[in-house]
């Protein structure tokens, strides 16, 4: 998910621009207190990206990283072809091996990317782990390690699978935390249940085996996504909520021990307002960057392992948002160094399977590293590298907080005018800078959500309508953007309504009364970001159909303001 902090905010402009909430002093602090140390190399970048400098128009400042491009001049497709190019058509399974919870409400400190009940109405925590450590105070070990067994068995059902595919899913994008890679304390393999250093449930890895003999025996494909690192982002539930993103600083700079909570997490009365852990720093893992390099090696030598009935992993992401909207080419330059780690490691072990590189926007300096390191890829035969672009429509409007009516709520012309040219905050857009680049790109995630998850009534004909225009124009854009390798609705299914925990009558959790993976509670405010949700109420049709002409029948087609006459 996007955001943005306090530092790094552009001003808005027409509907610009998200208007984030007040985020703790921890989020727009911590860069300065972990931009002293810096590699050779690092501040070298560093020098690159002082002499390029950074796109400003008019009154609004782009996103550290965007860069503004006039959306009628043309481009030059002149791309050359991956190794096993084809265009993926997906759908991630959000929330499976990976929870994203959110608290049950908003407090004056919350950070905008803090939404309740997302992505689960019957549960609430600041994070999974926060989740996890609940139930083993109130309930013991054996109940919480259940709770997610249930989690993990039945929250994705075959059924749903099948409707995915009924859908034209071809790919299916499968999120994992670091931790899956974990051994339990006091075990011999990840493969056992139990908690890992951090006090995860491990075992998941179970669950991703029989994942892949499941979609492959459906013939669908998996993009392996390792969408968590140890404090991935600076207060955003990711697995965590820490309050700096102790995997991507500079080397020397987030030692194993300790990581601070962010501050909103650090709920009153909370004693210890910092995530413990019984990991011990060792030779080849003193750091938290180097907990997710060898979670990133561990697992691609997992891949490399399956069983012929289980190789149907075509792409390996090597992190997701990393340092969710960075303010300092400082933080670019540790992430790039992250990454050059990460390559190497996975390329131990996959040599030949496309690799994904996830940042938040294309900046020069990270153009420049995908074209060297993709050089140098293809130099060894590797399989290609590819950018991974998140494009939604959510939050560029102004606002308080999601839930919250918008300031300047984008209509549906302009809604529609910016998803047929890609277009973001600032007028930005970011495939296009993929594409002058000559770099192939994922649309990893988008959705029909708008103006802060502005509430839509999918039984009401005119919004179906609406929402069926924006998805299909969704689709016909990507498809005819030949840089674009393939795009993932998030997600397959929201929790609304699903509860894995054990309770008598309920020993492998439940699906309260008249819900299900298609159907939500009457209220519940996140119903357009469910595939199967969408395809119930007549207006998700199939990924795989070039829809074309749809872009076509928009109002307004130009650049921003083109809506407003």
């Amino acid at each position: 998910m996007l955001g943005f902090t306090d530092t790094d905010e552009p001003a808005a402009v027409d509907y610009g621009l998200l208007h984030s909430a007040t985020r703790p002093a921890a989020t727009s602090s911590f860069l300065h207190t972990h931009v002293r140390k810096l590699t050779a190399g690092a501040l070298a970048m560093l020098a690159m990206l002082a002499m390029v400098g950074y796109v400003s128009s008019g009154s609004a400042r782009a996103p550290l990283g965007a860069v503004l491009l006039d959306p009628s001049s043309p481009l030059e497709h002149d791309l050359k072809p991956l190794p096993h190019s084809v265009q993926w058509h997906g759908v991630s399974l959000g929330g499976w091996l990976l929870m994203e919870i959110n608290p049950g409400a908003r407090t004056s400190t919350s950070p905008l990317d803090l939404r309740p009940k997302w992505m689960f109405d019957q549960l609430e925590a600041q994070s999974e782990l926060d989740f996890v450590t609940a139930l083993r105070h109130e309930h013991g070990d054996a109940y919480t390690i259940a709770t997610m067994k249930n989690h993990w068995t039945h929250y994705i059902s075959d059924a749903a699978l099948d409707d995915a595919k009924s859908l034209g899913v071809d790919t299916v994008r499968v999120p994992v935390g670091y931790w899956i890679m974990d051994v339990p304390v006091g075990g011999s393999s990840p493969l056992e249940y139990g908690f890992s250093p951090e006090g995860f449930v491990t075992g998941g890895l179970n669950h991703l085996g029989d994942m892949l003999k499941r979609l492959k025996a459906r013939g669908m494909d998996v993009l392996l996504d390792i969408h968590a690192m140890p404090c991935n982002s600076a207060c955003v539930s990711n697995g965590l909520n820490c309050a700096a993103p102790l995997a991507f600083m500079a080397a020397g700079d987030a030692p194993i021990g300790p990581m601070a909570k962010c501050a909103s997490g650090a709920t009153t009365g909370d004693a210890n307002p910092k995530y413990e852990t019984l990991r011990v720093p060792r030779p080849g893992e003193r750091t938290w960057g180097d907990v997710g390099i060898n979670t990133v090696e561990a697992l691609a030598k997992w891949v490399a392992a399956q069983p012929e009935e289980a190789q149907n992993i075509v792409c390996f992401q090597l992190a997701n948002e990393p340092a969710l909207g960075p303010s300092s080419p400082a933080v670019y330059a540790a992430i790039l160094a992250f990454y050059q780690r990460a390559i190497a490691a996975a390329r131990k072990h996959l040599p030949t399977t496309p690799l994904v590189l996830s940042f938040m926007g294309p900046s020069p300096a990270v153009t420049r590293f995908m074209t060297s390191a993709g050089e140098v890829d293809e130099a060894a035969g590797g399989g290609g590298l590819l950018g991974d672009h998140h494009y939604y429509l959510n939050w560029q409007a102004l606002g308080v907080g999601p839930g919250v009516p918008a300031a300047n709520a984008m209509p549906w012309d302009e809604i529609h005018r910016r998803a047929c040219q890609l277009e973001a905050e600032g007028a930005a857009h970011d495939v296009d800078v993929y594409a002058r680049a000559k770099l192939h790109v994922i649309v990893g995630e988008w959705s029909l959500a708008t103006n802060l998850d502005a509430p839509m009534d999918l039984a009401n004909e005119e919004t179906r309508q609406q929402l069926i225009q924006l998805y299909r124009e969704q689709i016909e854009t990507f498809r005819g953007q030949p840089e674009v390798r393939g795009a993932f609705f998030w997600t397959l299914r929201m929790g609304s309504g699903w509860d894995p925990r054990p309770f008598s009558e309920h020993p492998n959790g439940q699906q309260v009364s008249g819900t299900s993976a298609w159907k939500s509670l009457a209220a519940y405010p996140f119903k357009v970001w469910s595939l199967l949700e969408l395809k119930a109420n007549g207006i998700a049709s199939r990924l795989d159909l070039p829809y074309v002409g749809t872009c076509a029948q928009n109002k307004c087609k130009g650049a921003v303001g083109t809506c407003d006459a």
